[in-house]
């Protein structure tokens, strides 16, 4: 056993154990059952005994089925009891609600720009400390979290606090693996980079307090700039040329931001105030552009650290906070299977439109289709509005409460293609939840517009919308408002630390093909091939990522992989698989669509004739960000069918 995979097994070691009650069955009065014992004890029967015998067992099996289907159908009840009860129940349940919320403070204090994003704002005005003392203190004090989470009994809490207990044990476990085997704070600038912009970023967009509160707790984070850029100097040893380069982009647009963006972004009062902000953005500038310079010279050229964090590794961040015990063998096996069940349903909707060309030229007919410049954002709304008239009416999802989404323009600070900016569901007061798009430059030329654009093609717009919006991210967030307890209302978006990004990401992922499956433009088979080309990159991001930390896979062969089996090109396909080398567990989205349907036929198959698709949908999405073990727990209590399959 070599040191990595050594150094996994100290960090994580638990497997979870999962329960079966098993109930005596109706003819546990004839003795051991076998057919030869059954035949004997029936031949010694009556006629009218048998006869007896059968209304019996009828009742007996009618009974059942409807003892099953009460179960199901009280969940909401039991549910919405649990939620009461939260932390109330027992001194086992106090003790375990006022942990969690000493954890969430500790976390908040060791990653204040990542808490911001989530609604914790117990230290907006502080920068992330990634000095190697802090480092040192932070595995001690997740160390002894787990420790103390360990302790609470767990028969002492009730269905929903033993599921955040183990969540919350996963996530830790997570955490000590990035900071212990990983080691993202040697070998990735981005965290560094990140922590400075995401930081600054939420104080500039999100009314999460007054203008003036947010002027002042941007002002004191931006006095910790020298240190995160001493941090990353003294921690950066060998990082991987591909995380090198990504990082010096970052560091440059974190300059760019504070020059350019600040002033625009924050709209508050131009007084003292403001001046004393903008004078420690000047100097927070002149320390990037200075470490700038100096990474360009130092870091840059000697990255050439590995990529792959290996087979054991994946497997093990797999375990923790997504609860997917699964080889990385039988999740490759999974991942191809459906991909070639997605490609052949790709050519068989291309062929319905037009027999007698390739599947591919028909698509690039479909993606000249698109908006044009000053059009997409009401062409937009008009699309999140059609979405929402056919989920509620279809009944998939009723929405809670009068909130809507603000479909705008991205702003000239955060261009991008579209992305949702949701409330966040921990936020004490909720803040706007606004879609952006981002449209094509005016001061292009008209063909590089219309290459823009094409990712805007009408049937692509409607299928990201029903991701970010409509029944995906947004909808979500709305039902996590009542999501008891406060674990699975945490969200930290796409980077390399511990999340349980399958229940978040999974659902908005299943929402494209929800909408599909309904019956939504069923009549226009564009509209099921911009979902099928989804879900086909989401597949292929599990398969490049499993293949290249842990089959020797270069991320140039990723990116090929991109290009000919998800039909994306060359440099959106390059894109991809980078990303695998600072988000390895990125499988989430596909694996989260998986399992929610599996779950969503255990379900139907144990609800019988009772099964309402909208109830199961508001259920899922008010359970919040979990693992889909987690899921299965609470919707099928002492389930312990495949996670995935």
């Amino acid at each position: 056993m070599g040191a990595f995979t050594r150094g996994i097994d100290a960090v994580i070691t638990r497997k979870f154990q999962l329960t079966q009650i098993r109930r005596p069955g109706a003819l546990a009065a004839f003795g051991k059952f076998t057919p030869r014992a059954l035949l004997t004890r029936l031949t010694r029967l009556t006629p009218l005994m048998l006869l007896g015998l059968l209304a019996l067992l009828a009742l007996a099996c009618g009974t059942a089925r409807e003892g099953a289907r009460v179960a199901v159908a009280s969940d909401s009840a039991g549910a919405a009891a649990g939620r009461q009860a939260y932390g109330t129940s027992s001194p086992a349940s106090r003790e375990f609600v006022a942990l969690v919320d000493e954890y969430l403070d500790g976390w908040a204090a060791f990653y204040p720009s990542i808490a911001a994003g989530n609604g914790l704002h117990m230290h907006d005005g502080e920068l992330e400390d990634f000095s190697a003392g802090n480092i040192a203190r932070q595995v001690a004090w997740f160390r002894q979290m787990h420790e103390r989470l360990d302790r609470i009994p767990t028969a002492g809490l009730t269905l929903d606090e033993r599921v955040d207990h183990r969540i919350l044990a996963g996530v830790i476990d997570g955490w000590l693996l990035d900071l212990e085997v990983a080691r993202s704070w040697e070998r990735n600038p981005m965290i560094y980079a990140s922590a400075i912009t995401d930081g600054v970023h939420n104080l500039m967009t999100m009314e999460s307090a007054p203008p003036l509160v947010r002027i002042q707790r941007v002002r004191e984070k931006l006095r910790g700039v020298p240190r995160v850029l001493d941090a990353a100097r003294a921690n950066l040893r060998n990082p991987p040329r591909i995380l090198a380069e990504r990082g010096l982009s970052m560091f440059r647009g974190a300059s760019a931001m504070l020059a350019h963006d600040l002033p625009v972004a924050l709209d508050g009062p131009r007084g003292e105030a403001w001046s004393a902000m903008m004078v420690e953005a000047r100097s927070a500038r002149e320390a990037l552009d200075a470490f700038i310079a100096e990474y360009e010279r130092t870091i840059l050229p000697r990255a050439t650290g590995k990529v792959a964090l290996g087979r054991a590794y994946v497997e093990a961040r797999y375990r923790a906070e997504e609860l997917i015990d699964v080889p990385a063998p039988r999740l490759l096996e999974i991942a191809e299977r459906e991909l070639a069940l997605e490609q052949a349903l790709f050519v068989e909707k291309a062929r319905a439109i037009d027999s007698s060309r390739s599947a591919m030229a028909v698509w690039r007919e479909v993606l000249a289709d698109h908006p044009r410049r000053g059009e997409l954002v009401e062409a937009t709304r008009r699309v999140v509005d059609e979405l929402q008239q056919f989920v509620t009416s279809r009944g998939l999802v009723q929405l809670p409460g009068d909130d809507r989404v603000i479909v705008q323009p991205s702003k000239p600070f955060d261009i991008g293609l579209a992305s949702m900016h949701a409330s966040p569901p921990l936020e004490p007061a909720p803040v706007k939840s606004i879609y952006y798009v981002t449209d094509a430059d005016s001061t292009w030329d008209q063909a590089r517009q219309d290459k823009w654009l094409e990712r805007f093609n009408y049937p692509s717009l409607a299928i990201t919308s029903a991701h970010e919006a409509m029944p995906g991210h947004f909808v979500h967030a709305l039902f996590m408002r009542g999501t008891p307890g406060k674990i699975r209302r945490i969200w930290i978006g796409l980077n390399p630390f511990p999340q349980p990004s399958s229940g978040q990401d999974g659902w908005a992922h299943y929402a494209e093909h929800l909408v599909i499956e309904q019956g939504f433009k069923r009549d226009d088979p564009r509209y099921a091939m911009a979902q099928l080309t989804e879900s086909m990159t989401r597949i292929c991001r599990l398969i490049v990522s499993l293949n290249v930390h842990a089959n020797g896979w270069t991320i140039e062969q990723g990116a090929k992989f991109f290009e000919e089996q998800a039909h994306i090109p060359a440099p959106a396909a390059m894109q991809e698989a980078s990303r695998v080398a600072y988000d390895p567990t990125n499988g989430g989205y596909f694996l989260g669509k998986r399992a929610l349907l599996a779950l969503r036929e255990d379900y139907r198959a144990r609800a019988g004739g009772t099964f309402d698709l909208r109830a199961f949908h508001e259920r899922v999405m008010r359970n919040g960000i979990a693992p889909w073990w987690a899921h299965r727990q609470l919707l099928l209590p002492g389930d312990t069918g495949p996670v995935v399959r």
